[in-house]
């Protein structure tokens, strides 16, 4: 823990970033801010969004529970309208009351205001690095005497309208655009290496330059401020990039994001961490860093003791949880991720798997409907559509989850250990989808929430 008294929080979340970046293997996107404050902190290689959609995403990283937990099963947005219970605790709302000076720069998307008190919120531009910085400087120059909790929330890398769709058609003020060639971008296996997709991925990438701008921009004021050497910083994205087989699926494509942490009490610095991790260990490790105690009913542990460690053991296995996207986009489930093996429960399985619109509406998605793509990289268009009941992948080995191997009889023990797991996952976290698996005969009897 820090010396001083004042114990302060910089949380700078990107929106659709998957990892890519150099630190993260990608030698085409230039994004040399976040490779050097890389080389100042601590790189998670296996950490992991516990939903891949942006307001249940956000509403688990501020409050430390899983979306089927905290209510904001989905977008809190227009006709969308998820809101998280009112009896939840959060991040902001435990340190406010504790003296913190709270503050969202740029995008929040989470509700009620009752839940997520931020004190400040300067009107900025999202996708405008100075713009943003302008409003960090605001909100660090009337907090100059109180320790504060301030999220950056970026609009960039996720798609805008226009043709170019990725709020590349329009212009900011004092931002100088990299743009890409889509001859030089590096095709995902999940996705069909055609001129759409590549064209795609250069304005993908193009936006992640502008967020890499603003990353920087957002540590210099912070710097500037003087408030550094008390303040720890988190680098991250609420999930995956915004794709067909990414956002808003169960494949670790939309479930694998950057997390980079900065502490000023780092003695190892520049060190990839190993530990499997998901966004429920986001809220502990805040609360421990800034002295407050967290809630007792948490699903996750703090990061800190591991902080400065590359391969922690006990970290070895993470939960993931989804219910929806918009409030057409319904198909929940339950996920342990391990090592080498990876159980899925889709608890909607007879549905096909819906697309965010956004992502319906990509190029991408409009050629491989049009052109009757049946193969998205390695993986079946017909078994992303249509996925079964139960899963078991080897990520090892299959990276792309294209192959499930839930009824392998070599690998039975190990489906019956992950099935159990989850089971006890849901039961201690109070999954209210519980109801229906009583209904169909997998759990026995239980007191619904």
């Amino acid at each position: 823990m820090p010396d001083t008294d004042l114990r302060s929080c910089m949380f700078l979340i990107a929106d659709d970033w998957s990892p890519l970046a150099g630190c993260y293997g990608n030698g085409v996107v230039k994004m040399p801010n976040v490779d050097r404050l890389a080389q100042r902190g601590v790189v998670f290689d296996h950490a992991f969004c516990t939903s891949p959609s942006c307001a249940a995403s956000r509403a688990v990283i501020l409050t430390g529970r899983h979306s089927h937990t905290h209510g904001q099963y989905g977008h809190c947005h227009r006709i969308h309208g998820f809101r998280t219970h009112e009896w939840m605790t959060s991040t902001p709302k435990l340190l406010r009351e504790k003296g913190f000076v709270t503050a969202c720069v740029g995008k929040s998307h989470v509700a009620p205001a009752s839940v997520y008190p931020f004190d400040l919120q300067p009107p900025v531009e999202g996708r405008n690095a100075h713009s943003m910085a302008g409003g960090i400087i605001e909100v660090l120059s009337n907090s100059s005497d109180r320790p504060f909790y301030l999220h950056v929330g970026f609009a960039d890398p996720h798609r805008s309208g226009g043709e170019r769709n990725f709020g590349n058609d329009q212009t900011y003020a004092g931002i100088e655009e990299v743009e890409y060639s889509p001859e030089n971008v590096i095709v995902p296996d999940f996705m069909p290496n055609i001129p759409e997709v590549r064209e795609e991925l250069a304005n993908y990438y193009q936006a992640l330059s502008r967020l890499d701008m603003g990353i920087g921009l957002a540590v210099e004021a912070l710097e500037a401020s003087g408030r550094a050497d008390e303040t720890l910083i988190v680098i991250t994205s609420d999930h995956g990039m915004p794709f067909p087989g990414a956002k808003a699926s169960s494949f670790d494509t939309g479930h694998h994001c950057p997390f980079i942490v900065l502490s000023p009490q780092q003695r190892n610095r520049g060190i990839h961490n190993r530990a499997l991790i998901n966004w429920t260990n986001i809220a502990p490790t805040v609360l421990d860093w800034c002295g407050a105690e967290p809630p007792t009913d948490l699903p996750e542990r703090s990061l800190l003791p591991i902080l400065e460690e590359t391969d922690p053991g006990g970290w070895d296995e993470t939960y993931f949880s989804h219910c929806l996207h918009e409030v057409t986009n319904y198909y929940p489930y339950r996920v342990l991720r391990g090592r080498r093996y990876k159980y899925v429960r889709n608890l909607a399985w007879q549905l096909e798997t819906p697309l965010p619109s956004d992502l319906f509406r990509s190029k991408m998605w409009r050629a491989v409907r049009e052109q009757e793509i049946e193969m998205l990289g390695r993986r079946s268009r017909e078994k992303f559509l249509h996925q079964e009941r139960e899963c078991l992948y080897d990520v090892e080995y299959d990276p792309m989850e294209t192959t499930n191997r839930i009824n392998d009889p070599s690998l039975r023990e190990i489906v019956e250990g992950m099935r159990q797991k989850v089971i006890d996952f849901r039961v201690r976290t109070k999954d209210p989808w519980l109801e229906q698996s009583f209904h169909e005969g997998e759990v026995e009897e239980f007191h619904p929430v």
